[in-house]
């Protein structure tokens, strides 16, 4: 509770406590006053908070049965409007149909009938008296349209939320077996390995095929020594016949 300051001592009758209230919402009407805003503001003046929810209840029922007047009064209009432009587009028609053609006047017979019929369409739609049990059924249209309505956005909502829950498993499973798919190939690459490291080299082939695979690999400093060895062998073979013709 506020300490009470140099205007402590004022005291105000209920209609100027209503009166500074309604003028303090006309000056505050920028923004909206939020319920607990509302119940706070109360008790600070002393009321409980029991009567301010009670008052609460009663506004909002005050206020829904304002809304449902004025949405039955709107749509008794509407009905009207198109009532009476109908009214006006098929007697128009009616009346050149009667004076195009040769005969009596009778168009005005079924303009005074539906004429009569819409005078007094005119009286219902456009009085805003309305019955509580109009007030009622409008009500409880209201509010099943909104079940309805939460309904639907409830079922959308699981919808959605089934959706995403199948993609997130989708992208898990894919996820996994992308990861499965690089841990069997690792697996696979390590054992081919290991199996080239643990199988010996191939013997050579034997005979002569041996022998020539043993030979190819000889270098060329290698042959240089075996070409000389020929040809001392054939400056020896050469001597002695040389020797025999002198």
């Amino acid at each position: 509770m506020a300490k009470p300051g140099k205007q402590g001592g004022r005291h105000y009758t209920e209609a100027e406590v209503r009166a500074i209230l309604e003028r303090a919402l006309r000056d505050a009407q920028a923004r909206e006053i939020g319920h607990d805003e509302l119940v706070a503001a109360a008790e600070e003046i002393g009321i409980p908070r029991a009567a301010i929810e009670a008052a609460s209840r009663d506004i909002e029922l005050v206020r829904g049965e304002e809304a449902a007047r004025a949405a039955i009064v709107a749509r008794r209009r509407k009905g009207f409007r198109s009532h009476l432009f109908s009214f006006l587009v098929v007697n128009a028609f009616l009346f050149a149909v009667n004076a195009l053609t040769p005969g009596p006047w009778w168009f005005f017979w079924p303009l005074l009938g539906w004429g009569l019929g819409i005078a007094f369409h005119a009286r219902a739609a456009l009085s805003s008296e309305v019955s509580p049990r109009q007030i009622r059924r409008e009500i409880e249209r209201n509010a099943e349209r909104a079940r309805r309505e939460e309904r639907r956005r409830l079922k959308e909502q699981r919808r959605a939320e089934r959706l995403e829950r199948k993609e997130r498993l989708e992208r898990s499973a894919e996820e996994l077996g992308h990861a499965v798919e690089e841990g069997m190939a690792t697996v696979l690459s390590r054992i081919a390995q290991e199996i080239r490291g643990s199988v010996p080299p191939p013997p050579p082939p034997a005979g002569d095929a041996g022998r020539r695979q043993r030979i190819a690999p000889l270098d060329v400093d290698d042959a240089e020594p075996e070409a000389l060895d020929e040809e001392d062998a054939q400056g020896a073979a050469r001597g002695p016949a040389m020797r025999r013709r002198g």
